[in-house]
């Protein structure tokens, strides 16, 4: 993330090339609501995504300052989802989120900016065949990816609605999902439609889980 100007800021992808699917994932996202986005290439090649907004800041600022609240916890959902399901048209999907990845843009724009947590996806099937991360302090894994014992393996795209309920309980009222049930954390706002919405996305049966959005 590079900031140009006041209000001019640039999103820079390692290997744009090699991460097509990614990168425009995130334009796609940004062309929707920020109009007078645009692709930078070079040689006809997209290198960077620049953009127009008075605010971007880490998705973890706003949990720091305890700035998450229903209607923002409910748009990460949203957009995040948007972001997987565009990758999952096209062959891939996100396995994981992490804080420190998100970027929030005019305070209601909500991005993932790391390719690494995009894996190719068959059949509904998130693929594995290298080693990758599953420590880092703040990501969220679904119990799926975190039982994995050896690669290569598969495992179902709703794996990433575990990662994506989880951050929401996270952002919303602070809790760690391991260290407690979902209904207990999410007790301040019980049988509102965020709540049934973020049980869903958690079922501990994967082919459970559901991102319906209404």
């Amino acid at each position: 993330m590079k900031k140009i100007s006041e209000n001019a800021h640039q999103i820079l992808i390692a290997d744009a090339k090699g991460n097509e699917p990614f990168f425009y994932s995130i334009f796609n996202l940004l062309n929707d609501r920020l109009p007078g986005s645009y692709i930078v290439s070079v040689n006809k090649e997209p290198i960077a995504i620049n953009f127009f907004s008075t605010s971007v800041k880490p998705l973890s600022y706003y949990c720091k300052k305890g700035l998450v609240d229903y209607y923002m916890t409910l748009n990460i959902i949203c957009d995040l989802y948007n972001q997987h399901d565009f990758l999952d048209k096209r062959g891939y999907g996100f396995y994981c989120i992490h804080l420190e990845d998100i970027i929030v843009i005019d305070k209601s724009i909500f991005i993932c900016t790391n390719p690494d947590v995009v894996k190719e996806c068959r059949n509904k099937q998130l693929a594995f065949f290298s080693p990758f991360n599953r420590t880092a302090e703040h990501g969220f894994y679904s119990p799926e990816i975190l039982q994995l014992q050896s690669i290569p393996a598969k495992v179902s795209h709703k794996c990433f609605y575990y990662s994506l309920g989880a951050l929401a309980i996270y952002c919303l009222v602070g809790g760690k999902l391991e260290n407690s049930h979902a209904s207990l954390l999410l007790k301040p706002i019980s049988q509102t439609k965020l709540y049934w919405l973020i049980l869903k996305l958690v079922d501990s049966d994967c082919e459970r889980r559901s991102a319906l959005i209404i």
